[in-house]
């Protein structure tokens, strides 16, 4: 039997890591970071800092499957009888069993809030500033010549980015540093932490603003206001996350109204056919009609290229040939592999399954005795390590019309119409109201619907957690309570190993709940003592 070594006895390597392990991943020095002072004196040198600010959305993604992805049912780190400090850090995550100086999580926190320095110079150079009394964002004196609707629309697409990564960060580690404006190192340390609540109410500020000033010209228009802002957000991709974020807290009319509006306006659709779902994802179909706000990527060894193809891949060239995946220059691989059980869950002709998932079935003189599920949907061959094409979806139409279906919450002839526009698209029969006729079975079917359909995205660990409140049939904790019981096996090849009830013991620990707040952020602080979350 092969071991993986327990993760509480891996601490000292986890502090080396910490130190000189990212460098492995990304750099996290913020080449975009603009000083502000002198800088913004024209329309057109805001406009070139509004396009730094979407390139420091790059970085987060390297670390984010760590953090969410793999905390789910949907993947797992299957790299038997390593030793080596990061992959235990990973393994560590999946079992809910990070210490607070996990280096990925730390380096996940710091790139987040690199972007939201950037993001709040260019705020406070467009004269804006947060209202936390009113919750809004307001617009001052401004003296740089240039249209005010140009303005605001500036300042709209850099509330969404922020509201974007507040988000998240609200989500993985709970009440964070409530951030407006520029601040030296010595003001951040008396940086308090805000409540949840108070996140939240930043973050609805900032997300009204773009949905108020974004560009609204429809997906499709091909004049030049719709070009120009290509890849850029829009009101639509502002109203959609505003819908997650209303869905998030519970308050279903008021995403249902939001989610109504993209649905019947934007002009965003899905893609069909049998190269439908394909397509959505292909490196020369970028921005399609499905895509509603992406991060960028772009490969040519430029440093703007995303490290997830070598990330996911395999190294053993027997997986690559078998499974037809691409083996990209410098690949490291093995990381962040789909369940079986994930696998399993689709239906044998679902095409999102063979898309997303590739399976490599060992031979008699293979060197494997297991079957083993690959990440496909980020797989592209590169040139250069670290530099592939593939855009990061962050809002899909799909994920519009499944939220509607969430915000409704019960099955009617509008819901079921937007489930099977997903659902056939996938080459599936479509479901008939028999197959939704109870509330549990409703909420099922959407809750399937969008592991399959987002698998390997990032979505489904935030999906179970908001599920709680908007689908109370769909529980987390007993989810992963399952999965951990059908993965025992493989959990029992730790050093020290794991049974089922072990396993299902920690979805009972506020680890469950929320990653630790970086250790570093805890001790460096002298002025102001830093509260850990529970458990850590």
């Amino acid at each position: 039997m092969k071991n993986i070594f327990n993760t509480s006895k891996m601490l000292l390597l986890f502090l080396v890591l910490s130190v000189s392990g990212c460098s492995d991943y990304i750099e996290l020095e913020n080449k975009n970071d603009i000083p502000l002072k002198g800088f913004y004196n024209s329309e057109s040198e805001l406009n070139y800092a509004l396009s730094g600010c979407y390139s420091t959305l790059r970085a987060p993604i390297a670390y984010e499957w760590m953090l969410s992805e793999i905390r789910s049912d949907n993947t797992f780190m299957n790299l038997t009888a390593t030793t080596i400090p990061q992959n235990l850090q990973i393994y560590s995550n999946d079992i809910f069993e990070a210490p607070a100086f996990d280096s990925f999580i730390e380096s996940y926190w710091g790139t987040t809030y690199q972007s939201i320095r950037s993001i709040n110079a260019l705020l406070e150079g467009l004269k804006t500033s947060y209202n936390p009394n009113s919750g809004t964002i307001e617009y001052g004196p401004f003296t740089i010549t240039m249209t005010e609707a140009e303005r605001k629309r500036i300042a709209g697409e850099a509330s969404f980015m922020r509201a974007y990564h507040y988000f998240n960060l609200v989500r993985l580690y709970g009440g964070v540093f409530l951030i407006d404006k520029v601040v030296t190192s010595e003001e951040s340390l008396r940086i308090p932490r805000s409540t949840v609540s108070d996140i939240y109410k930043f973050i609805l500020a900032d997300l009204k603003n773009a949905s108020e000033n974004c560009v609204s010209a429809k997906y499709g228009n091909t004049t030049d206001a719709q070009k120009a802002v290509q890849g850029k957000a829009t009101v639509w991709a502002a109203k959609a996350l505003l819908a997650k974020v209303y869905l998030t807290l519970g308050q279903k009319a008021d995403a249902l109204q939001l989610l109504t509006d993209v649905i019947n306006n934007s002009g965003h659709s899905i893609l069909t056919g049998a190269t439908g779902y394909s397509n959505v994802f292909s490196s020369t179909n970028e921005m399609n009609a499905e895509i509603v706000f992406a991060i960028r990527f772009k490969s040519g060894a430029l440093g703007y290229g995303s490290s997830l193809s070598n990330l996911f891949a395999t190294n053993n060239t027997s997986v690559a040939s078998q499974t037809k995946l691409a083996q990209p220059v410098g690949t490291r691989g093995s990381y962040n592999n789909p369940t079986a059980e994930l696998y399993n869950s689709y239906a044998a002709n679902d095409i999102r399954r063979d898309y997303s998932i590739k399976v490599y079935k060992p031979t008699a003189t293979s060197l494997s005795s297991t079957w083993t599920y690959w990440a496909a949907k980020h797989n592209i061959a590169t040139t250069v390590a670290n530099d592939s094409e593939l855009d990061w979806p962050v809002l899909r139409y799909s994920d519009v019309l499944l939220m509607y279906c969430e915000a409704v919450g019960a099955n009617n002839p509008t819901t079921l119409g937007y489930l099977n526009q997903v659902h056939t698209r996938a080459g599936l029969t479509a479901l008939t109201s028999t197959n939704v006729n109870t509330q549990a079975l409703y909420e099922k079917a959407v809750a399937d619907e969008r592991r399959w359909e987002f698998a390997l995205e990032n979505q489904r660990w935030f999906d179970l957690l908001r599920f709680s409140t908007t689908m109370p049939t769909i529980n987390a904790k007993a989810v992963m309570n399952n999965h951990f019981a059908v993965m025992q096996p493989f959990y029992a090849q730790y050093d020290g190993a794991y049974t089922t009830a072990q396993l299902q013991q920690k979805t009972a620990d506020p680890k469950f709940d929320l990653l630790p707040i970086p250790n570093s952020e805890i001790v460096t602080n002298t002025i102001n003592p830093i509260q850990q979350n529970p458990g850590y």
